[in-house]
């Protein structure tokens, strides 16, 4: 009997074990994979490192991320194909090939004489809800976000105060078309790498280039003055999934996500204006001297700009693109 008695508590134990056991097993859970083009630290590392965040404490750790920093994982030439491939499940860089997206490519151009990152998104975000030609140009991806960037202005090292000023003067100028159009201002584009841009102007082969601000600071630019004209900004910055990545995500965590991505969008843009920011603090503790055309002056400009751009818009028209009513679309909502 005593044996009976030791049997049967025993058997007790293990089964409300096993049940308990079933109690504590962990949830559905999955990793995922963050590459994005930006050094560790930097302002855009930190908003992406701060989403991924609130994902993981919104999902209660059921979505965990692992990021990858500064194009270790996929170069940021071709993250946007890499996603595709599923060499990461979530990629944020630039689209920089047209391949498949001419008239997203076209966009960047039509932002020109736009003052920061946020006004030019305001205008990237309504261009796209009007015009569904550039959804379907992302449509091998899930898009979380884009944006655009702050405008690229003039660093030289010779001051250009008006348009007769960049005569003579050879500028890195890393976009055809933005190349044309500084021709038409009357400067010489070169085609370089930002780091040879740096050697090319410590040299005298080049007196600086169309550049972010933000450029200035990143890359200790050795220029004396910037001239604030936004002969474009970057409209194609993006955050996007992989498809087969997110269908393997349950509907409530896919909601989680989709519910977080108008705060990063918005968080994204404010890390772009404020590396913007920080380059103009930096370079003016260097001695740099940032000028703003006068009115007519700049309207001169623009109107020289446009004018070219408006021929590439026609050229894509042509293809069947609505390249031209794009941008007319803007004009129409810039102020």
């Amino acid at each position: 009997m005593k044996k009976s008695w030791i049997f049967v508590p025993l058997v007790l134990f293990v089964v409300s074990g096993i049940y308990l056991n079933i109690g504590v097993v962990p949830a559905w859970a999955m990793e995922l994979r963050i590459s994005h083009m930006a050094p560790a630290g930097s302002y855009y590392d930190r908003q992406i490192t701060a989403w991924a965040k609130k994902i993981e404490e919104d999902s209660k750790g059921r979505l965990t991320f692992r990021i990858f920093p500064g194009g270790t994982l996929i170069g940021p030439f071709v993250t946007y194909e890499g996603i595709e491939k599923g060499v990461a499940d979530i990629g944020a860089s630039y689209r920089y090939s047209r391949a498949g997206a001419e008239l997203t490519g076209m966009l960047s151009m039509f932002l020109a004489g736009l003052p920061d990152a946020k006004t030019a998104s305001r205008i990237t975000s309504e261009v796209w809800k009007k015009f569904p030609e550039f959804s379907k140009e992302w449509q091998s991806v899930k898009v979380l976000w884009t944006h655009a960037s702050g405008p690229a202005v003039v660093a030289t090292t010779k001051p250009v105060r008006v348009m007769a000023d960049l005569k003579g003067l050879s500028l890195r100028s890393p976009v055809p078309e933005a190349s044309d159009a500084l021709k038409e201002l009357g400067g010489t584009p070169v085609s370089m790498t930002s780091a040879d841009m740096v050697i090319g102007i410590q040299k005298g082969t080049v007196h600086g280039g169309l550049v972010f601000k933000e450029a200035i600071e990143s890359f200790k630019l050795p220029v004396k003055y910037v001239t604030e004209f936004g002969m474009y900004c970057s409209s194609n910055w993006f955050m996007v999934m992989n498809w087969d990545s997110w269908k393997k995500i349950p509907p409530d965590l896919q909601k989680i996500i989709d519910e977080s991505l108008e705060w990063a969008r918005s968080e994204s843009i404010k890390a772009f204006d404020a590396a913007d920011a920080s380059a103009v603090v930096y370079a003016k503790g260097q001695g740099v001297e940032f000028i703003k055309l006068a009115p007519a002056e700049e309207a001169a400009w623009f109107a020289k700009v446009e004018a070219c751009y408006r021929k590439h818009a026609a050229a894509l028209d042509a293809k069947g693109y609505p390249a031209t009513k794009v941008l007319e679309f803007i004009n129409s909502i810039r102020k």
